[in-house]
């Protein structure tokens, strides 16, 4: 049997995470956005947003902690970083297309708890979804082996069945130990022509 299922990563997949963009359009200059980013995007801590376990205020708290001249401007981020990731235009027509041909379509994503939020609520390809195992909901980030068994027990997914779309090295090798196709996306563009070639080789 073929290739009946494709997972889909959101971020740099089918939204654009562009966090420095983000940053830097709070117009704080060169010096401060570089500060801001070791202190929040690039820190240790990161991960815990994902995560879901702490709060919103303890992870303020975090990376205020890092860099406590900038809290000020840290706090100020937060109160608008669930628009730091955009819905690319062609992600819903692209998970359309796919439902349409008969695939079935699966999220598997890290997300924090306030900024998936938003994203429940405006990002349209979501409604395409089978369904979508989202880190902060089950306290497990990609790369651990047991956010991508979730998804498959919780899913009925046969691995050899499947293909998984992800912009991260790690994530992809953690998905192929157990099993399942991947296909490191750089661009829309590459990463469609790889799927469709995929599909097709393996019908």
């Amino acid at each position: 049997m073929g290739i009946d299922t494709v997972i889909f990563d959101i971020g740099n997949v089918l939204a654009a995470f562009d966090w420095a963009g983000f940053v830097r359009s709070f117009g704080y200059g060169g010096e401060i956005n570089e500060r801001i980013a070791k202190a929040v995007f690039m820190s240790a801590d990161w991960p815990q947003v994902d995560l879901g376990i702490k709060s919103d205020e303890e992870l303020i708290a975090a990376f205020v902690a890092n860099d406590p001249q900038l809290e000020k401007e840290i706090r100020e981020i937060f109160t608008r970083w669930q628009y730091s990731v955009k819905e690319y235009d062609f992600a819903d027509g692209w998970l359309a297309e796919l439902k349409a041909r008969g695939y079935k379509i699966y999220i598997l994503s890290n997300y924090g708890r306030t900024m998936f939020g938003y994203a429940s609520g405006h990002f349209r390809f979501l409604k395409r979804a089978d369904g979508a195992v989202v880190s902060y909901q089950i306290n497990k980030i990609k790369p651990w082996p047991d956010i991508y068994r979730y998804l498959m027990e919780k899913y009925s997914i046969i691995p050899e069945n499947a293909v998984f779309l992800d912009d991260l090295p790690a994530n992809l090798a953690a998905a192929r130990k157990l099993g399942i196709n991947t296909i490191l996306v750089r661009d829309h563009e590459q990463a469609a022509a790889e799927l469709e070639a995929m599909l097709a080789n393996k019908e």
